[in-house]
């Protein structure tokens, strides 16, 4: 059985994006807009290795190349081909469990969301990139959802590099660089967010159901964005939060990116390449969110 803790996110409006002032902001966190979302519920915690590993017993296909196409039209979970068996340790020999799962594509994540939902018989799906930052952000404006200055807690600088970075604050969230030890971290290491959340920030990177565009913000409309779903059409897809492996810059609430599907194929063997599986990302997980149902 695959049970979520899922936190009650309310409804509600928030700056999106950052400030042209904030530390080492990019150009495709602007222009920030004002953004309205719905409530829904958010899993606390990135999806765990326990979570996952209960969808790929349940429909994993025995063979490796039997399923290269993803079977997502069909009602019935049967239907719902599963992942081949992954070549090499997907966990990197870090420990499963509770630990984060990751190295799953995009494609996987949103067939796992599928699956969930039809067990469940609730809509599971990823969340998009502006119920990501609401969600990340809990409340908050500033670079992160605790209180510090992204420039203390890099090694770029004089100061730090002849002191050390100073990790007072940062230690306590978020699982990243400099002092992650490379790689992720169980999730009751660090503290929660406002809305109750275990590691939005670093740990492993999170996918969203939005595909990326540099400028998908000026490409809205303007006035308020009521649940914006990001561009119509793309080639790759947001990823949120930064991982163990960035610095302090991209652990920042408003930071961007996306996924890099050839390069993280770059080594697997298999002809076709997995559609389960990137042979060389292990950074990069998600959590699921689920649809709220006033009649709950």
């Amino acid at each position: 059985a695959v049970s979520f803790e899922m936190m009650a996110i309310p409804g509600g409006s928030f700056q999106m994006g950052s400030p042209e002032d904030e530390p080492f902001r990019n150009s495709d966190e602007g222009p920030v807009r004002e953004v309205k979302v719905d409530p829904f519920f958010m899993a606390k915690i990135e999806v765990s290795w326990d979570e996952y590993l209960t969808f790929f017993k349940q429909t994993g296909a025995q063979g490796k190349t039997t399923d290269t196409y993803l079977n997502v039209d069909k009602a019935d979970v049967d239907a719902i081909s599963g992942p081949t068996p992954p070549y090499g340790a997907p966990d990197q020999g870090w420990g499963k469990g509770k630990m984060p799962s990751m190295s799953m594509t995009h494609d996987a994540a949103e067939v796992y969301c599928q699956w969930l939902s039809e067990i469940t018989g609730r809509t599971y799906r990823l969340p998009t990139e502006a119920e990501w930052e609401y969600a990340a952000r809990g409340g908050s404006a500033g670079p992160y959802y605790f209180e510090g200055d992204p420039k203390r807690f890099v090694k770029q600088g004089v100061r730090n590099k002849l002191f050390g970075v100073d990790t007072t604050g940062i230690n306590s969230y978020v699982a990243y660089m400099e002092n992650s030890g490379a790689r992720s971290v169980p999730p009751e290491t660090k503290m929660e967010n406002p809305f109750g959340l275990v590691n939005m920030l670093g740990n492993v990177a999170e996918f969203c159901s939005d595909w990326y565009a540099e400028d998908a913000y000026s490409q809205y409309s303007d006035g308020v964005l009521i649940n914006p779903r990001g561009p119509a059409v793309g080639e790759e897809h947001v990823i949120r939060g930064g991982s163990f492996r960035d610095g302090a810059e991209k652990v920042r609430s408003a930071s961007r990116d996306y996924t890099r599907s050839v390069a993280w194929l770059k080594t697997d063997p298999q002809i076709p390449k997995s559609v389960w599986w990137y042979s060389d990302c292990f950074h990069v997980g998600f959590r699921v969110v689920c649809d709220y149902n006033e009649t709950e």
